[in-house]
């Protein structure tokens, strides 16, 4: 039998899908379509609510009541997991990959506006952080729960799976592909679990914003296999991952200038707003692929639009070289 997770109400599902008319005219074909995970609500949105719906409803039935998580300082599932610790009124505590910012703004800002309390440590320090946050809330008679950095466990990645499925079930269009930008994986891993479990033919493409080919091949393997194990299904070998490392530029985080025009294409043709992280990163490797004649004119290729736009205003002044 198919396990069925359980899941809490977070956010406004099913997200909207919708054509980029514009875009697609731009680019001279193939038809472009966007499915809008920024417009999850909670805290701006965006791809970690869906997974949190998943995540949290595990944190419940454990009865849990403080959450921690990692992530950057710039981190949109930090923000996200704040979000939802508030609406379950859950204690909420960040362990944050850097130094604090001078100035408190984009998702660092909202961490703080959102009541979670957090810490900055460098990456070598995060697990000895993490671990010595569980045993303090332990030895106050509290019950923490541990999310791994972007929700990168099977519930993060079945949450995903049932958003392919919903994806399916709104479009009235053959779908030949699928793009996202991988960060740890567990959203590509996911989507390929539901293409997998419905056998649907759609490629699922994932850019990299950050890790080499192999790095992400590991990350998305490891979810992807426990899930297709809890399903039944024959696990996915990882010459069958369409992974492209080619756009991350200097490293993650790091803006180049083909990101910025981009940013500026998706704003000025369709009123949407891509981040310089993650999404922006996704949609540069989407359209060089598009120029390279891998997609007919009649074909459709949906691009998941997973939020980020609070690390908008952390990059205004590279932004604004815009102008």
């Amino acid at each position: 039998m198919t396990p069925t997770p359980s899941r809490i109400s977070l956010g406004f599902f099913p997200t909207p899908l919708h054509e980029l008319k514009n875009l697609s005219a731009h680019m001279g074909g193939p038809r472009i379509w966007i499915k809008r995970d920024d417009c999850t609500g909670l805290a701006l949105g965006g791809n970690k609510v869906r997974k949190l719906e998943y995540i949290l409803a595990d944190a419940l039935q454990k009865k849990a009541d403080v959450l921690i998580t990692v992530g950057a300082v710039t981190s949109n599932h930090a923000r996200q997991t704040a979000a939802a610790a508030a609406v379950l009124g859950l204690e909420c505590h960040l362990v944050l990959i850097g130094r604090p910012p001078e100035v408190k703004q984009g998702n660092y800002l909202l961490d703080d506006l959102l009541g979670a309390k957090t810490v900055c440590a460098p990456s070598r320090m995060v697990d000895d952080t993490v671990a010595r946050l569980i045993e303090e809330y332990r030895e106050q008679g509290k019950n923490p729960y541990y999310i791994p950095a972007g929700g990168h466990n099977i519930w993060g990645a079945l949450a995903y799976k049932d958003g392919f499925q919903e994806l399916v079930d709104q479009a009235d269009f053959q779908i030949d592909a699928v793009f996202n930008a991988i960060g740890t994986g567990t959203t590509h891993a996911g989507l390929v679990l539901g293409k997998n479990s419905l056998q649907h033919p759609a490629e699922i493409i994932g850019i990299s914003v950050g890790g080499s080919h192999t790095w992400c091949s590991e990350q998305i393997l490891e979810v992807l296999h426990e899930g297709e194990r809890m399903l039944g299904l024959t696990p996915t070998p990882a010459t069958d991952l369409h992974i492209e490392e080619g756009y991350v530029g200097e490293g993650y985080t790091r803006p180049y200038p083909e990101l910025r025009e981009t940013i500026r294409l998706l704003a000025r043709t369709e009123g949407i707003l891509l981040d310089p992280v993650y999404t922006g990163k996704a949609m540069v490797g989407m359209l060089d692929l598009i120029r390279q004649g891998r997609f007919a004119r009649e074909q459709n290729i949906v691009f998941w639009h997973t939020g980020g736009a609070p690390e908008l205003f952390t990059n205004s002044q590279y932004l604004c070289s815009l102008i």
